[in-house]
């Protein structure tokens, strides 16, 4: 007899235990940042934050997770939620590989399929973002090259578009 359990079971245990520990380590942060600084958030103010942020979060959270999971798997959206981008990134790479392979999403071989996807797409996002680390210092004099300078002037407005472009006008400054 099988005393791991199957498949899906272990990764219901583990998604669960990595989801967990994720979320303490995300909210022992700013608990840790507080305890250093003797820094503390106004109460009050916290909890009117929260009371008019929360719930929205709240809701969202229910919608992508009846969203995800059907499209994602099981092992796919754990790894999704604690790695983030899903519907820019790891949904698109999860959708293409179960094409690619030819398998439903709700399938055995989808789970797996989905599951390795968004993993790899997690891994090499992780590989970008080191490699911008360290290659930011060297790259630095090229990324400050006069010829560059009228690209970055417009890295605000390209970012943030018609907010941008209301406030230029609204106070008469250019961004």
């Amino acid at each position: 007899m099988n005393t791991n359990g199957s498949y899906i079971d272990r990764v219901h245990k583990w998604g669960m235990i990595w989801n967990l520990s994720v979320m303490v380590i995300l909210l022992l942060f700013p608990v840790a940042v507080g305890l250093i600084f003797s820094a503390a958030p106004d109460p009050h103010g916290l909890v009117m934050g929260l009371i008019a942020t929360a719930p929205l979060y709240w809701a969202v959270g229910v919608v992508e997770t009846f969203t995800y999971v059907p499209m994602l798997g099981a092992g796919g959206s754990y790894l999704s939620f604690v790695t983030g981008n899903i519907s820019n990134l790891k949904l698109p790479c999860a959708l293409n590989a179960l094409e690619q392979a030819g398998v439903k999403a709700n399938s055995e071989e989808g789970e797996v399929i989905s599951t390795i996807a968004i993993a790899i797409s997690s891994i090499v996002t992780t590989l970008i973002i080191i490699l911008g680390v360290i290659l930011i210092v060297p790259l630095t004099p090229v990324l400050e090259a006069p010829v560059l300078q009228p690209a970055f002037a417009q890295m605000i407005p390209a970012l943030l578009g018609g907010w941008a472009w209301y406030l230029s006008r609204r106070t008469g400054k250019s961004p």
